[in-house]
């Protein structure tokens, strides 16, 4: 996607991290690496908050390690804290950054801070020669609009849509929860991988039916891994743990991922509340293994307030909390890259 655009400063380099993502950042570091003169891979990873600045370094030094061809990095911090007397924020983990970075051979060449009101360079502290300069330096570069030509969108956070079914859905769905028996499991993957294939050949039945699927936890676990393994492509009984935490041995179908992020909010509306804990852990996780680490713990924790201490959605809420990213997303060749026609 940067092939064939030319950055001319830092609001273009700016302009190009929401589109790398697919949304805008928030408290968060997101750091570059510069493979000589070309942009390499982007990685995104939730500001600090009592991590350790040295830890906290280390643990971003080696995600971009997987990025062989890196000679350099840049840094923008996405927030609205402040340091102490209104000094910059996170000043010891940034120290710590560079260190670790110049010891990695991946020195930091610049860095800029981007709040609610404006942005400006982080490294100098000379208001005169730095000044804080507007948004829309960044929303109006031409990056900005060069990569909006091309077809590239930025999405926000997506917010489930209220139940719109009737109150003996509930009943309906309990009704057809499997047994989990080798039969109901085979017919559960079958629809699932129908539908993901077509999401147009959703119904109100099928809706009802695929819930009430992932209501059985095994069922449930299956139905995950297919997204990224479709059963068609796949012989004996997945690795869910591998599937789970993102170590995945080639890249992704995301246009299928996608396609099941969307049937999973097309769901919840024919699924009444307490019933929606698995699709919102489902939705969570595929925005994890995107990279969304943000996204994904704001869905898991619906979930959990959904049904109480849900164990799926505390186990992966547990994997954002310690700040791990998933293999899927620190690889540069197997990340999630939202563009046209993907």
């Amino acid at each position: 996607m940067t092939e064939s655009l030319k950055f001319t400063g830092p609001a273009d380099i700016l302009a190009f991290i929401p589109h790398s993502l697919g949304y805008q950042p928030e408290e968060s570091f997101v750091l570059l690496t510069l493979q000589g003169k070309k942009l390499g891979a982007t990685l995104r990873v939730d500001a600090p908050s009592n991590a350790a600045p040295k830890d906290y370094a280390q643990a971003l030094v080696t995600y971009l390690a997987a990025d062989d061809a890196a000679t350099a990095t840049v840094l923008a911090i996405y927030t609205n804290e402040t340091g102490p007397d209104g000094a910059r924020p996170y000043a010891a983990h940034v120290q710590a950054l560079t260190a670790a970075l110049d010891l990695a051979g991946m020195p930091l060449k610049d860095a800029w801070i981007i709040t609610a009101e404006n942005w400006r360079n982080y490294l100098c502290e000379d208001s005169t020669c730095c000044p804080a300069r507007p948004l829309d330096a960044i929303t109006t570069s031409n990056a900005n609009a060069a990569l909006i030509y091309t077809g590239s969108l930025v999405t926000g956070f997506t917010a489930p849509a209220p139940f719109t079914g009737d109150r003996d859905t509930r009943t309906a769905i309990d009704a057809q929860i499997p047994q989990g028996h080798p039969d109901d499991l085979a017919r559960a993957r079958a629809l699932w991988a129908q539908i993901l294939d077509n999401p147009a050949a959703l119904t109100g039945p099928t809706a009802r039916q695929l819930a009430a699927a992932f209501q059985h936890k095994m069922i449930r676990d299956y139905l995950m891994a297919d997204v990224i393994t479709p059963a068609r492509d796949f012989t004996g009984t997945p690795r869910f743990d591998d599937i789970l935490l993102g170590h995945l041995p080639a890249r992704p179908d995301w246009a299928r991922v996608d396609r099941a992020q969307e049937l999973g909010f097309e769901l919840m509306k024919a699924t009444p509340e307490g019933q929606r804990a698995p699709l919102l852990s489902l939705i969570g996780w595929l925005d994890w293994l995107k990279g969304k680490a943000s996204f994904a713990a704001r869905y898991f924790k619906l979930a959990t307030e959904d049904v109480t201490g849900f164990r799926l959605a505390v186990l992966l809420a547990e994997l954002v909390n310690r700040g791990l990213i998933a293999p899927v997303a620190a690889n540069k060749d197997t990340a999630y890259r939202p563009t046209r026609g993907q």
